[in-house]
C-alpha cells in the first residue's frame, strides 16, 4: 500500500490514532485492511494471526464513527464480548492508556468482578455472554443505547451451545434497541457488529449466524511453524527437553494437557527440580479465579518459569513472552492447535513448538493440524442448533420482560438468524414450551401467557439460568483452605476425609465437609491429583477421514468401495472394515450391517471395526429412513459425543432425538456410505 494511502487512512482517524497507534507509528496489516469498511458502517469478521492488532483494527475505527456521530459517547454505547474471564482483565489492562486518553470510561462484568456501578455507567464493557445474558435479564435498560458489539474470538463459540445462546442474545439485544428507539429513549437502533479471530473455517457462514451482511476480511501471515514431535514415555520425556532447554535459549515455558489431572500431576512432579525450580504452575477452570490470577502475574514476572494449563490459557492472556510451547497430547481440532501454537514467541518471527504424542493416532493428528495451520486450510464444523438454549434463554429471558411474563408468540421470533430465519419449527418448540410446563419450569396462564414457576424459581435463587455450559451439570464441591477461609477452587465429589490430593499443584488433606464445601489444609503426603469432569471426546467423520489417511489406513480402492481387509491372525469369516469416518457414524454402519447380513461387528473405534460373518456382494442399499431408524436406537449414545448443553435433558424426547439426528447428520453419512460396496483390500496386519 502506498504513503499516500496510508497519509489519508490515518488522516480519517483524528479522534482515535494517536491514542490507539501513536506509539507504534504505523497500521498492522489487519488495520489497514479493516479501518475503512468499519468506519463505513459495515459488519465484519476479522482474521488475522495472533497478536496482529486485531482488537485494534476494530476498537480504533468503531470508537472514531460513534465520536464522529455525537460529541460524547454514550453509556454503555460499546460491548465488548470475550470467551474467557481472563481475557476480559487482560483486555482491560490493554486498553486503559487508550481509553482514558480519549475520555472514554471502561468497566468490566464477569461473574469475578464486583457489581456494576449504575451511577457511574462506562462508555465500553468488556463481558462475557453469561454476564451479558445477566445484565440483560436483570438491568436491560442500560443497554438501551448499545451501538457497537464486537465478539472476540468467534470461533471458539461458534457450533456449541454457547455459541447458539449468544445469537439469541443479540437477538435480545435488537429487540430491546428497537423498543427503546420506538419509545423515544433512543436516538436510533442502529447496532454495527464485528467479530475476531485468528483462525476459523468458512468464516462467511460462521459470521452470517451472528450478524446479517457480513464483510470478511482476512489478513495473511500466519507464522511460520517449528514444530517438533516427540514420543511421550512418561516424566522421562519431559526430563530429557528440560535438560536441553538451556540450548535451546529457552526460558519460559508453556505446557497444554488435555486434563486437568493431569496438569496437577505433572507441575507436583516437576516442581522444586531444575530447570524452573519453584517457578512451576498450574492453571485450570477448577481453580478459583483468584489462584489463577495470581498464576497468570506470577508467570508473567517471572524471568524463568513453566507452567502446565489447560485450554484456559489458550486466549490472549498476558502471562509475557513464552519462549516454547508444548503440547502434551494433541488438541481436539485444528483451531485449539493454532491458538495453543500462538502463545509462544510473539516476538519473533516463527513460533517454536514442541509436540508429545502416545500413540500414533495423536502423531497423526498432530501431522494434520500442522498441515492445515501450514497451508491455512482448517475445515469447517458441519453446524448444528441446539435447541436446550432455549430452555436457558427462556429462563433468562421471563428475567428481562415486563410483568415477568412470557408471550409465547413473541418469543419464538428470538430464535432466528439474523435475517429472521427460525432456527427450530414452531411445533417443536410449543413442544418445549409444553414439556417445561409439566416439568414445572412455568405456569400456563388463562390468557397463554407463561409465569415463573417452581423450578424456575429455584434455579434462579441457584443463579443458573444465566449460561449452558455442558460442565455445569458435574456434581462438584467447594474446596476451601482451614486457615484462610478461601475458596481455592471445584472438584468433583468422591475425596474422603483424611485424603490427600493435589489442586492448584499443592498437595492438600481433606479435613472435614461442611455441606458443599471441602475444608482443606496443606499435606506433607505423597497426594495424586483428583478426579475432574471429563468430556468424552469421539472423532469427527472429516478430522477422522484425515488422520486415517495420514496413518497410511487402508483405503477405499474405489470411490464407490468401502476397504475391507482379512487379517491372516483371524478366522475366514473375520475381516476388519476401514470406514475411517468417525466412533458415531462407525456404530450406524455396524447395525446396518448386522440387520442385512446377519454378521456379528466388534471392536468398533473411529477408524475400522471387525465384521464376523459373510461380507455382503452388493452395494449397501442405505437409505435414510433406515438411517433415522437406526439412529433413534442410539441417540442415547451419540447425544454424548456432541456439545449440546447443560438443559439438553429437559428437552421432550422427541426434540432431543431431533437434536442428535441433526448433530449426527444423515445425509453426510449416506454421502459415505450409501451405494458402496465392501471390497476386500490385499491381506495386510491392522493398523
Amino acid at each position: 500500500m502506498s504513503s499516500s494511502f496510508l497519509h489519508s487512512l490515518k488522516a480519517k482517524l483524528p479522534h482515535t490514532w494517536g491514542a490507539f497507534l501513536g506509539r507504534f507509528g504505523r497500521f498492522t496489516e489487519i488495520q489497514k485492511l479493516a479501518i475503512e469498511p468499519i468506519l463505513a458502517g459495515k459488519n465484519c469478521l476479522l482474521i488475522a494471526s495472533t497478536a496482529s492488532g486485531k482488537t485494534e483494527a476494530a476498537l480504533m475505527p468503531l470508537i472514531e464513527r460513534l465520536k464522529q456521530q455525537t460529541a460524547a459517547l454514550h453509556a454503555f454505547d460499546v460491548l465488548y464480548v470475550t470467551p474467557t474471564r481472563a481475557l476480559t482483565r487482560d483486555l482491560a489492562k490493554r486498553l486503559q492508556a487508550p481509553l482514558e486518553q480519549l475520555a472514554i470510561t471502561m468497566a468490566i462484568k464477569t461473574g469475578d468482578e464486583p457489581a456494576l456501578d449504575a451511577r457511574r455507567p462506562p462508555n465500553l464493557l468488556l463481558t462475557t455472554p453469561e454476564s451479558l445474558d445477566s445484565l440483560l435479564a436483570n438491568r436491560p435498560r442500560l443497554l438501551k443505547d448499545t451501538r457497537a458489539v464486537i465478539l472476540d474470538e468467534i470461533h471458539l463459540y461458534d457450533n456449541t451451545a454457547r455459541g447458539d445462546g449468544l445469537r439469541v442474545l443479540l437477538n435480545r439485544l435488537r429487540r430491546l434497541r428497537r423498543y427503546a428507539h420506538g419509545r423515544g429513549d433512543s436516538p436510533t437502533d442502529n447496532l454495527q457488529f464485528c467479530a475476531l479471530s485468528a483462525t476459523v473455517g468458512n468464516p462467511q457462514a460462521v459470521a452470517a449466524r451472528y450478524f446479517a451482511d457480513p464483510l470478511v476480511i482476512q489478513a495473511a501471515g500466519q507464522r511460520p511453524l517449528d514444530v517438533e514431535l516427540l514420543e511421550m514415555q512418561g516424566e522421562e520425556s519431559l526430563r530429557d527437553l528440560f535438560a536441553g532447554l538451556r540450548k535451546r535459549g529457552v526460558k519460559k515455558a508453556l505446557a497444554f494437557c488435555n486434563a486437568r489431572s493431569e496438569c496437577e500431576a505433572l507441575a507436583q512432579v516437576f516442581k522444586h527440580r531444575a530447570p524452573f525450580g519453584d517457578n512451576v504452575f498450574v492453571h485450570h477452570a477448577s481453580l478459583d479465579a483468584r489462584l489463577r490470577h495470581q498464576t497468570e502475574r506470577h508467570f508473567a514476572e517471572a524471568s524463568a518459569a513453566l507452567c502446565f494449563a489447560t485450554s484456559t490459557l489458550e486466549l490472549g492472556i498476558d502471562i509475557g513472552d513464552v519462549d516454547l510451547v508444548i503440547l502434551i497430547g494433541a488438541p481436539d481440532d485444528a483451531s485449539a492447535f493454532l491458538q495453543r501454537i500462538g502463545r509462544g514467541n510473539r516476538r519473533s518471527s516463527r513460533s517454536a513448538v514442541v509436540g508429545f504424542y502416545r500413540s500414533p493416532i495423536e502423531a497423526a493428528m498432530f501431522r494434520v493440524f500442522i498441515r492445515a495451520a501450514s497451508m491455512g486450510e482448517l475445515h469447517a464444523k458441519d453446524y448444528f442448533f441446539r435447541p436446550s438454549v432455549i430452555v436457558q434463554q427462556l429462563c433468562s429471558y421471563i428475567k428481562q420482560v415486563r410483568h415477568g411474563e412470557l408471550v409465547p408468540r413473541e418469543v419464538y421470533e428470538l430464535f432466528a438468524t439474523p435475517t429472521g430465519e427460525p432456527l427450530i419449527s414452531k411445533a417443536a418448540f410449543d413442544d418445549i414450551l409444553s414439556a417445561l410446563i409439566d416439568k414445572n419450569y412455568f405456569v400456563r396462564l388463562p390468557d397463554g401467557n407463561l409465569r415463573p414457576g417452581a423450578v424456575w424459581q429455584r434455579l434462579y435463587e441457584q443463579r443458573e439460568i444465566y449460561a449452558n455450559l455442558s460442565d455445569a451439570t458435574r456434581q462438584s464441591m467447594e474446596v476451601v483452605d482451614e486457615i484462610t477461609g478461601r475458596k481455592l477452587g471445584e472438584m468433583e465429589w468422591g475425596t474422603g476425609i483424611n485424603q490427600s490430593f493435589l489442586f492448584g499443584g499443592v498437595a492438600r488433606r481433606a479435613v472435614r465437609r461442611q455441606g458443599r464445601k471441602l475444608i482443606v489444609r496443606a499435606s506433607e503426603d505423597d497426594a495424586p491429583p483428583p478426579r475432574f469432569f471429563t468430556p468424552r471426546r469421539a472423532l469427527s467423520p472429516r478430522l477422522a477421514s484425515a488422520v486415517a489417511a495420514e496413518l497410511g489406513l487402508p483405503q477405499s480402492p474405489a470411490p464407490a468401495e468401502i476397504a475391507v481387509v482379512k487379517d491372516p491372525e483371524l478366522s475366514e469369516a473375520q475381516a476388519w472394515v476401514f470406514h475411517c469416518a468417525g466412533e458415531a457414524y462407525a456404530y450406524l454402519l455396524g447395525d446396518l450391517l448386522e440387520n442385512w447380513c446377519n454378521a456379528q461387528v466388534s471392536e468398533v473405534n473411529g477408524f475400522c471395526f471387525l465384521l464376523t460373518g459373510e461380507l455382503p456382494d452388493a452395494a449397501l442399499p442405505i437409505n435414510a429412513e433406515q438411517v433415522q431408524r437406526r439412529l433413534r436406537r442410539r441417540w442415547q449414545q451419540f447425544e454424548s459425543y456432541y456439545d449440546m448443553g447443560r438443559f439438553q435433558k429437559e428437552l421432550p424426547l422427541e426434540v432431543r432425538r431431533a437434536s442428535v439426528e441433526a448433530a449426527f447428520d444423515i445425509e453426510n453419512f449416506l454421502r459415505a456410505f450409501a451405494g458402496k460396496k465392501l471390497t476386500q483390500s490385499a491381506t495386510c496386519d491392522k493398523q
